[in-house]
């Protein structure tokens, strides 16, 4: 295993490697929010432009690394490792290949190298433990556009909070990955798929140093003040400390984008996302002019985005970004109005999705 500062400074080096339209404050210009928020990743995680890449807006990457750490990486009713593949499943159906290189690693550093070959080749999960296929495989079904019928639940009823809870923040960190990150730093050399998947094997054996003790629950909930629980998040009241942390998350997105994002682009991407429950978008773009009608500049760009980030994250590509930019390069506003975009597209996922789960856990009640 590497020496620790050289380990940091290799994986900080790498995660910025394919960012595009921000850029991450380094450590040395680091102060305030964004330190305090910094030195704990580095204590408790590892340092990703998935993180960073929200670092010009202070209380935007504090309101992810606070929900993410408390949800994903806090070992409660749910393992870690199972958290991280079903974060690199979801990543696969949400097409951000930064963050799926990044989990398998992860999955790799928690001992699951059966599952972590099974992710990483997109195939049916039969290597990976029975429990965790099946843990897998709803998470696949949760994702797939279309998927009329979910196989029977693999998580008791006190677990779904931190279940949601972390597909709700890998579905953030996805849709703002895929745009900020143009891909994953690790690529396959001369196209063998093989060598990668040693690489990503490697990275895992160095994060096994993030794992080796338990993470204190409720460290990062200081970092934000504390919020009431939004009624459509009520999925989470049960286990208080996953909900605390998923309170400040909201109200810290709501409150640095106050200013950027119009109350006429909140009503019109709130009426589109409420009409989706995750069916599978038209392949061309078209279909979002009509979502956008009565629009205009700005407003239209910055709605369109948001929109289509949410139902059909793969048809993001720069042209779009670049539109809701236009001439001004500021790299904080740019922050502000992704990570907008980003939450309420995973906060409308996690709505239909606890509808569902908790549908055919009524179906299972009245079947008994």
């Amino acid at each position: 295993m590497l020496p620790s500062t050289i380990r940091y400074a290799l994986f900080d080096y790498l995660s910025v490697q394919t960012m595009r339209y921000v850029s991450a404050v380094p450590n040395r210009k680091a102060e305030g929010l964004t330190k305090r928020v910094y030195q704990m990743i580095r204590a408790d995680f590892f340092k990703n432009g998935s993180l960073t890449s929200r670092s010009k807006v202070p209380a935007l990457m504090a309101a992810i690394w606070t929900a993410g750490r408390e949800a994903m990486l806090v070992e409660d009713r749910v393992e870690r490792t199972t958290k991280d593949a079903m974060s690199a499943v979801l990543s696969q159906s949400n097409d951000c290949p930064y963050c799926e290189d990044m989990l398998v690693s992860l999955v790799h550093a928690g001992g699951e190298r059966s599952a972590a070959m099974d992710i990483l080749r997109r195939d049916r999960l039969e290597a990976a433990p029975p429990l965790m296929r099946e843990r897998l495989e709803l998470v696949r079904a949760l994702s797939t556009p279309g998927t009329a019928d979910l196989p029977p639940m693999p998580f008791t009823t006190d677990q779904l909070p931190e279940v949601l809870g972390t597909l709700m923040g890998m579905s953030d960190i996805n849709r703002f990955s895929h745009v900020v990150m143009e891909a994953s730093p690790v690529v396959a050399p001369f196209g063998v798929q093989r060598l990668k998947a040693l690489a990503l094997r490697f990275f895992g054996d160095e994060l096994k140093a993030t794992r080796r003790a338990p993470l204190v629950p409720g460290r990062a909930l200081a970092l934000l003040p504390p919020a009431d629980l939004p009624a459509d998040m009520a999925w989470a009241a049960p286990n208080p400390r996953v909900a605390d942390a998923l309170s400040r998350w909201a109200a810290t997105v709501e409150r640095e984008t106050a200013d950027v994002i119009s109350p006429a682009v909140k009503r019109v991407v709130a009426a589109s996302l409420n009409k989706w429950h995750g069916e599978q978008m038209p392949i061309s773009r078209s279909w979002v002019n009509a979502e956008v009608e009565g629009l205009e500049g700005t407003d239209a760009a910055i709605a369109r985005l948001a929109i289509v980030l949410a139902k059909a994250t793969y048809q993001v590509d720069g042209k779009m970004a670049e539109a809701m930019i236009g001439d001004d390069p500021d790299e904080a506003r740019f922050v502000r109005i992704l990570a907008w975009a980003s939450f309420v597209g995973a906060r409308r996922f996690i709505q239909f999705t606890a509808a569902r789960i908790d549908g055919d856990a009524e179906e299972e009640r009245a079947a008994a």
